[in-house]
């Protein structure tokens, strides 16, 4: 069924039942009303973004933090040419980078960084649907991380689901978390190492 941009949708029967999780609270006992729309460019809304972490500004920080003025530049530029329109870091920029390998680049470890993001995001805007609406919430905000960003598929997901009070800090929590863990077994000399061979 198709949407108007701002339309509604029913689930339905058998859809969210109220339920509390960490990730959001269902605020009703009937089947849940999702108010679907195709999201098109979106423009992050400021009381969603507040709370999501930028990749993109994350992994600079990380990623120069002992290296020189000029390598640092070198990074922060790579990461700020592949932002979209809307400022944030859409993933889909580095898919041809791979999260493999030092001679591909720093990038390579940016990609490592975000490889657990699509399912952090699709299970935080998704949590409590039934399989038919969770697979459609699931795809577009899929779509979105890749083409818009972190920030612009959490901002989808918490107008489509008005009635649910999806938590936007524990989405930022989340993602920060599985980015220091991604990180946490790579040493300042790989990145040291994978810039100097960037050069080469």
């Amino acid at each position: 069924m198709e949407q108007e941009p701002g339309g509604s949708l029913c689930g339905e029967p058998g859809a969210a039942a109220a339920v509390l999780r960490r990730a959001g609270k269902v605020l009703f006992d009937s089947p849940e009303e999702l108010h679907l729309f195709e999201p098109g460019t979106l423009s992050p809304a400021p009381h969603v973004a507040e709370h999501i972490p930028d990749a993109g500004a994350f992994f600079v920080e990380w990623a120069t933090r002992d290296l020189s003025m000029d390598r640092a530049r070198e990074i922060e530029s790579a990461v700020n040419g592949r932002r979209c329109q809307n400022g944030w870091f859409p993933l889909e920029s580095l898919d041809s980078i791979g999260s493999k390998g030092y001679w591909r680049g720093p990038l390579t470890y940016l990609a490592r960084m975000t490889a657990d993001d699509a399912t952090i995001l699709q299970n935080w805007a998704a949590d409590g649907l039934d399989d038919d609406n969770r697979a459609r919430i699931e795809a577009t905000v899929d779509h979105l991380l890749y083409q818009q960003g972190h920030a612009a598929a959490a901002t989808w997901a918490v107008a489509v689901r008005p009635k649910t009070y999806l938590d936007a800090e524990v989405l930022g929590d989340r993602l920060l978390a599985a980015w220091e863990y991604n990180l946490g077994s790579i040493r300042s000399k790989d990145v040291a190492k994978s810039v100097r061979r960037w050069n080469r």
